[in-house]
Formats: structure tokens, sequence, C-alpha cells
């Protein structure tokens, strides 16, 4: 893991306005649906990305206001997902997978 210091520090794009979480539990193919509604930082750059972190997370589907967002539309990566293009204030579903058995790292979310 990246270590981030306090000066390397900027503002977050886009800020959180209501989380709603749902799990299907199973002890290694862990369902997560997130639905989260952000909108932009003032103190941000206007074009700048949400980038998301997730480590070992299987990406299902993702909507942006209950429209399907191709794979063209975000760049996913080892670290996470980036999205450019957002508009001021929106809602963003995810559905990923996680192995929690296989996740030692304790961290996120892991079977114990």
């Amino acid at each position: 893991m990246q270590t981030i210091h306090l000066k390397n520090y900027q503002p977050p794009a886009f800020l959180v306005e209501q989380v709603e979480l749902t799990f299907m539990l199973e002890p290694t193919a862990t369902e997560v649906i997130s639905v989260v509604r952000y909108r932009r930082n003032p103190q941000a750059p206007d074009d700048a990305p949400l980038q998301l972190d997730g480590h070992e997370l299987t990406l299902l589907s993702i909507k942006l206001d209950d429209e399907a967002l191709p794979s063209s539309a975000y760049d996913l990566h080892d670290q996470g997902l980036s999205i450019a293009g957002l508009p001021a204030a929106f809602t963003l579903e995810i559905t990923t997978r996680i192995n929690p058995e296989a996740n030692t790292a304790l961290e996120g979310l892991y079977r114990s």
C-alpha cells in the first residue's frame, strides 16, 4: 500500500451526499451493491475525475443515474476505478464481487 503524506493531500474531486450498501454474503463470492450520490467539490478542479480505490474486487456493473456505463467511459486499474467527464451531481451504482475468505489483508470485507 502506498503511503500518502499530508503535503501531497488534495481535496477530493467529489463529495458524498448519501450512501446505500447492499451485501449478499457468501464466504468466497460476496456481492456488494453500492449506490452513492455525489456532487462536485467546489474546491476541486472542474475537470478532475472521480477516483475510487479498490483492491481484489471484480467489477460486475456500473450505472450512472440508472443508465449502464460502458467500459469505454471509465478506467479500471489495479488500484481501483477512475471516471472522467462526470456531471456536477449524479448517482453512481457499482456492483462488485469480493472473496472475503481469500482477503488476508484484514481491511475491507474479510472472513474471520
